[in-house]
């Protein structure tokens, strides 16, 4: 089995069950659609390239991109960016409703592939030094560095976290910029996933062997802890954190597979729990498609 996954909301191709999109609660019972997963036909036995994408729905669909490149998801997956094969435009396509916009101006897949998409398509992030562009007006923000792993977007787009490379001899530094003045207003010493406000993170802490994964929270503005840790169940791996606008925070875990008396039982697979609502169970997925791709989650770490 092989995961081959960028540091990225990515859809990206594996030939074991794939992370998942974390889903608001009700999600299910709303009229709003989410992306569960993804099935492709790559690789193929005779070593075809990558064809048709197809994306598993909240509500039962399965939805082809006959011409999308390497896509991206929303942290919540309602939202799916990509390269449009036939003229190489940078697309959004919302699941729900099945429009699809173009992000104005010229792209290049090959120099700037695509990395993340923020909360509602608002932002992707695109090439390697992690350029910002604002998928309405098309205006392309670059940050001062370019991050280390990972970034994170608050909910409301307002906020953006990124953390400096690390140098030898100076603490590892997360900074948060405003959306909307592209300037520092906050530093820590810990990166997440960045909630509401721009002020706290949550991330995982699973370094320690031996002991279970926790979700912790950090404030930014004190640089301290804050909240209480809450303690992932045994046999569940975190994989990635998201806050929703209205301050709910999912966790999505990989579920290894199970087996009794040397019999797989169950395979595996991921399951979302809401961390602030006692780990409560929102979805579990056990794909049973043979080839299936993944939507990288938020923030692991």
């Amino acid at each position: 089995m092989r995961l081959l996954l960028r540091t990225a909301l990515l859809l990206a191709l594996v030939a074991s069950p794939p992370l998942a999109v974390a889903h608001p609660a009700d999600a299910f019972s709303a009229k709003k659609v989410f992306v569960r997963y993804v099935v492709d036909r790559c690789p193929m036995e005779e070593g075809e390239p990558c064809t048709v994408w197809r994306l598993r729905l909240s509500d039962g669909r399965m939805v082809r991109l006959p011409d999308a490149v390497a896509p991206v998801a929303t942290p919540h997956g309602s939202q799916v960016a990509y390269y449009r094969r036939s003229d190489g435009a940078l697309v959004v396509h919302d699941v729900t409703t099945g429009k699809v916009r173009a992000v104005p101006g010229r792209w290049s897949p090959a120099a700037s592939p695509l990395k993340y998409l923020s909360p509602a398509g608002r932002f992707a992030v695109i090439g390697a030094s992690y350029q910002v562009v604002d998928t309405s007006t098309r205006q392309v923000h670059t940050l001062p560095f370019t991050p280390d792993r990972a970034i994170s977007f608050s909910p409301d787009n307002a906020y953006l976290i990124a953390r400096r490379p690390p140098v030898a001899g100076r603490p590892e530094v997360a900074e948060v910029f405003s959306t909307t003045t592209w300037t520092v207003v906050r530093r820590g010493s810990k990166f997440g996933a960045l909630r509401m406000g721009g002020a706290v993170v949550a991330y995982i802490d699973a370094e320690t062997a031996g002991k279970p994964a926790y979700v912790r929270f950090w404030d930014l503005t004190t640089d301290k802890p804050a909240g209480t840790p809450v303690t992932i169940p045994a046999n569940e791996f975190p994989q990635g954190l998201f806050w929703d606008r209205a301050d709910h925070l999912d966790v999505v875990s990989y579920l290894p597979r199970k087996f009794h008396h040397g019999m797989i039982v169950r395979g595996s697979g991921y399951r979302w729990r809401r961390a602030t609502d006692h780990l409560r169970i929102l979805d579990t997925v056990i794909p049973k498609e043979r080839r299936t791709s993944a939507v990288k989650g938020s923030v692991t770490s």
